[in-house]
């Protein structure tokens, strides 16, 4: 995997947007790393994998903190960020000292020891396993993919995405395409494979610009989980930097 910022990116004279994918777990400026008396998420609300962990903590209804990182001022390079993830990604949890990142880890700890009773991951195994595939393929394809496009922008400073990389993110969504065989990602009810495809896919979107016709059963999926009543509080914000955030990295590129 390459670093979470190519050593020759002048992060100082990044745009303030430009947080965007810089990693599904990027990281902010004068956060505190002090312990609180409930679970902390360290976060950002451009990176896809945090707006999946905070989706998740609304779903369950928890009370967590939520400390939003500033990698523009090296934040996440730092010692005292560095003690509780020696990876250096965001999100990263801290509950009262049981320190977990990647999106994926979390969201599944938090939904095992926060979500008894309700339907987020299942007890059952073989649900348990098509939740975790569903999972896997949102790491392996769909952010992937997400990420393969965006580097153009935030690492290599082109001023554009290659064809090639669209289209491949396209096969991606034709894939999530495919998987839909029920109304949700893993079954017939939302799970947290829903809340974590869904923040890739939603940027994805920002790019690739689908039609409903070509994807009519992902579209569907969308307006589903988009009735959720937290999902607007969780993804406008965060969408609307991306969006913002690919437009000025473009012109900015473009003009270098």
């Amino acid at each position: 995997m390459l670093p979470l910022f190519d050593e020759k990116v002048k992060v100082e004279n990044a745009a303030p947007a430009l947080l965007l994918v810089i990693r599904p777990h990027a990281t902010v400026v004068s956060v505190s790393f002090k312990m609180s008396n409930k679970p902390v998420l360290y976060t950002h609300i451009i990176s896809p994998a945090g707006r999946a962990a905070e989706l998740t903590i609304k779903a369950l209804n928890l009370d967590v903190e939520i400390r939003e990182m500033n990698v523009f001022k090296g934040q996440h390079r730092n010692d005292e960020f560095k003690k509780l993830n020696p990876v250096q990604t965001i999100p990263t949890l801290d509950d009262n000292g049981f320190l977990l990142w990647d999106s994926h880890a979390i969201i599944i700890y938090l939904a095992r020891r926060y979500g008894a009773g309700t339907d987020l991951y299942s007890e059952d195994f073989q649900q348990q396993a098509r939740i975790n595939a569903a999972l896997f393929f949102e790491s392996s394809i769909l952010f992937a993919r997400l990420r393969f496009c965006t580097d153009n922008l935030t690492v290599l400073g082109k001023s554009s995405i290659p064809e090639e990389n669209l289209q491949r993110a396209l096969e991606g969504l034709q894939r999530l395409e495919n998987l839909l065989q029920s109304d949700y990602v893993a079954g017939d009810h939302l799970t947290i494979a829903d809340l974590s495809c869904v923040s890739s896919v939603t940027t994805l979107h920002l790019m690739l610009k689908p039609s409903r016709e070509e994807f009519p059963k992902t579209f569907a999926w969308l307006d589903r989980v988009a009735k959720l009543p937290y999902y607007e509080e969780v993804m406008a914000r965060g969408l609307k930097a991306a969006g913002e955030l690919m437009q000025t990295l473009g012109a900015r590129n473009s003009a270098n």
